[in-house]
């Protein structure tokens, strides 16, 4: 299973309690560093049938009670952990011996393992079984199915040494996980005794419990999609979109007041630095220690107030691309985490800037802020932008400590050894100060401006703000984009001058957190460009105007098109582009030295290449937003990219 053969023994564990380690992030990140608890078709290792009898699972020898001796208890003290007989009191009663309870409850939990390794315990036909064990849980692959038992272990992080707390985190399991992939998880099944053995689907008492999922096709994963080169733009939109109805619904009541604040967030970040500093010595930098620490202090009354409003809700937290998968023509999410709530409990920003890091960290930037900007669009959270950045930090961190924990007792040329570095490489690329610029984009109703300066975001990794979207946006959190029109008073002079003035006010809370911004507007009013203008010469950020052009027979033609396309977020028609054209206000001679002219009558597909927006990447020279792949000189990225990466570059 990924290379590992051998079965983690349960005191490997507690490793990390040697060193002082109790915080939950780390044995989650030590809980993601044993085998692969993955549950599709293609992935494992054959069953052992000797694996689970010569391991030993949450045993330990307990010290007899302060001031006893074998077969004497000093007056009062308790006898629950002893194992003698009380004559003291009449006659002679034989004590319970929970020693040999333990004992015996664990050969039966031995028991019923080595019973689900057999292919007659399940009622369904089950193949060749596969067994995937990790700290906490096993993983039984049978047929079309798996089933996940929790361990009787009691550990920094859970207590499962009950049934009823395995039972519980299986519903827990079942419930948080059919959020967002209903077709896999199906039910607890009971796993019940039947004479000297176990069956799942038997009459009787239950046993113990068992959280029955499908299995999938472990080549539609995401991360298997994106190494073959075979992730496309639709996948990344229903990530988006996904995601984005999710974290609309999902609940805002936390169980504790103080998770996703500011303080948990600095204790986890300082648990992942230390324990990465005595994993792998000197391999975060100084600079990378302060600059966390910075952050996390600059940006505490952000999360506090993001906390406050409602924005930490009870998310996925664990959306790395291996936990995704292609089915038909959806995305579903699986392995939600269930044990921990400090850690599902998030701000929805940090939950998404898993998917944003791990997208990094194949080098697809172009991807990523598809993802960001589909996301945005749908749930128009711009005001949690500001604290992306340190989240995307703290994810690649946490993956590089998952790596640097997998490599031990491995050569230093191994896979886990280059994602160590990868992602170390990834943490302090995005420290470095971000560069920003402000793009206006000018033209009619109909030039392409918005399908056009949506590839454009792709190419410079910049976030995209739409007039159209923004106008329809209802004022709550988490809230979509009408999808009707709206009336004509939505478009009256002063309706549309406080849309610009919200436009405006996004754009620079935006160019403060760091990113360079793509306004989707018509900008043909003076008073409009001129504001935009003042915000970049305020923030000391470059400005051009994208000027789109196109034939008027090309505008009514596509205005045309557009009136009969569903959910359509723009209004205009040809009565609105004329309007258009009569009171339109030419570009001023300062505004000329800042304009760059696209003709938009290109072909679609030309909006993708580099080539069609030659004239305004030369204006821009090396800059790029922090989220793209390309913010380094040509001959620097050709290096650090792999072939797959650099034969993409070449192409576009």
């Amino acid at each position: 299973m990924r290379g590992h053969s051998k079965i983690l023994q349960t005191r490997r564990v507690v490793e990390g309690s040697r060193h002082g380690i109790s915080n939950k992030v780390v044995h989650f990140v030590r809980l993601l560093a044993t085998p692969c608890s993955s549950w599709g078709f293609d992935r494992g290792q054959a069953a052992s049938p000797g694996t689970a009898k010569n391991e030993r699972i949450g045993t330990r020898r307990l010290a007899p009670l302060e001031g006893s001796r074998r077969g004497k208890v000093r007056h009062g003290a308790t006898m629950t952990h002893c194992d003698l007989d009380d004559t003291r009191n009449g006659p002679r009663v034989r004590r319970p011996r929970p020693h040999r309870d333990k004992r015996t409850r664990l050969a039966d939990w031995r028991r019923m393992d080595q019973a689900l390794q057999r292919a007659c315990t399940y009622p369904h036909p089950a193949g060749r079984l596969v067994r995937i064990e990790t700290h906490i849980s096993v993983v039984y692959l049978a047929g079309r199915y798996a089933y996940k038992i929790c361990k009787p272990v009691k550990l920094g992080f859970v207590d499962f040494t009950t049934r009823h707390a395995r039972m519980r985190c299986c519903r827990e399991a079942l419930r948080l996980n059919r959020r967002l992939a209903p077709s896999l998880y199906l039910a607890i099944v009971p796993i019940r005794r039947t004479g000297r053995t176990f069956k799942i689907g038997a009459l009787g008492t239950p046993f113990e419990y068992a959280l029955k999922m499908r299995r999938f096709d472990e080549r539609k994963t995401l991360s298997a999609l994106l190494v073959r080169d075979e992730l496309r733009a639709v996948d990344i939109d229903h990530i988006a979109a996904r995601l984005a109805s999710f974290h609309v619904r999902a609940s805002r009541h936390a169980p504790n007041p103080s998770f996703g604040s500011a303080v948990r967030m600095r204790e986890q970040l300082e648990s992942v630095l230390a324990s990465l500093d005595r994993e792998v010595p000197s391999c975060v930098s100084s600079g990378m220690v302060n600059w966390c620490r910075e952050e996390t202090a600059r940006l505490q009354a952000h999360m506090d107030m993001r906390q406050h409003r409602g924005f930490v809700r009870e998310c996925h937290g664990d959306l790395h691309l291996d936990n995704m998968v292609r089915l038909d023509a959806d995305v579903a999410f699986f392995d939600c985490i269930e044990f921990s709530d400090e850690l599902r409990w998030i701000d929805v920003t940090a939950d998404i800037a898993f998917v944003v890091m791990d997208l990094l960290a194949h080098e697809r930037g172009d991807l990523a802020i598809r993802f960001l900007n589909r996301w945005l669009t749908s749930t128009g959270d711009f005001a949690g932008l500001p604290a992306l950045r340190l989240y995307v930090v703290y994810r690649a961190l946490v993956r590089a400590l998952v790596a640097a924990l997998k490599r031990h007792g491995k050569p230093r040329d191994d896979a886990d050894a280059t994602a160590l570095e990868n992602y170390l490489r990834l943490a302090a690329r995005l420290i470095a100060p971000p560069q920003t610029f402000l793009i206006l984009c000018h033209g009619f109703s109909g030039s392409g401006k918005s399908v056009a300066s949506e590839a454009l975001a792709q190419q410079i990794g910049a976030i995209r703000i739409s007039s159209d979207i923004e106008r329809k946006r209802v004022t709550q959190p988490l809230a979509a984009a009408q999808k009707r029109s709206l009336e004509s008073a939505a478009y009256t002079r002063k309706a549309i001058d406080a849309n610009y003035a919200h436009l405006r006010a996004i754009a620079g809370q935006l160019l403060e957190a760091g990113f360079p911004v793509i306004v989707d507007a018509s900008f043909l009013r003076r008073v409009h460009r001129s504001s935009f203008i003042a915000l970049a010469a305020a923030r000391s950020v470059p400005v051009f105007v994208v000027d789109f052009q196109a034939d008027l027979s090309i505008l009514v033609e596509r205005l045309r098109k557009r009136a009969m396309q569903a959910g359509e977020a723009s209004d205009a028609d040809e009565t609105i582009l004329r309007l258009q054209l009569t009171k339109a206000e030419p570009l001023t001679c300062d505004e000329s030295a800042l304009v760059v002219t696209i003709d938009t009558a290109a072909p679609l597909d030309s909006f993708d290449e580099q080539t069609f927006w030659g004239a305004l990447l030369d204006r821009l020279a090396a800059s790029r937003g922090w989220l793209s792949d390309q913010h380094a000189p040509a001959s620097t990225m050709t290096q650090a990219r792999s072939p797959a990466a650099n034969a993409r570059a070449k192409s576009r």
